[in-house]
């Protein structure tokens, strides 16, 4: 498991690899507030490409950047989530919250 932050003009990136969960929820947070106070980002993209697993307390880290993202006026966006990882916001009805790409 890790998680990867790479900022690029006016574009954050999470970079999430392994298995997100309890056990990773602190380094999301801190992930979360690094992309939502670095200065000029207006756009916050997350990658799945490298994920395998996420459970509950991932997506709840995700809805919270949601949530302050929506707040602060930037965007969001979950890339590369496979079929069984996009099954999982689909089983919660989370795919209505997020825009994947």
């Amino acid at each position: 498991m890790s998680i990867t932050v790479k900022l690029n003009g006016t574009v954050a990136s999470i970079v999430l690899s392994g298995g997100i969960d309890y056990s990773t929820q602190e380094e999301f947070k801190q992930a979360n507030s690094q992309v939502l106070s670095a200065d000029g980002i207006t756009n916050i993209q997350v990658d799945f490409a490298k994920a395998s697993f996420l459970d509950s307390s991932g997506i709840r880290a995700l809805i919270m950047l949601q949530k302050e993202a929506d707040a602060a006026g930037k965007s969001l966006i979950l890339l590369n989530c496979n079929k069984t990882m996009y099954e999982i916001f689909e089983i919660g009805g989370f795919d209505r919250i997020f825009t994947f790409g």
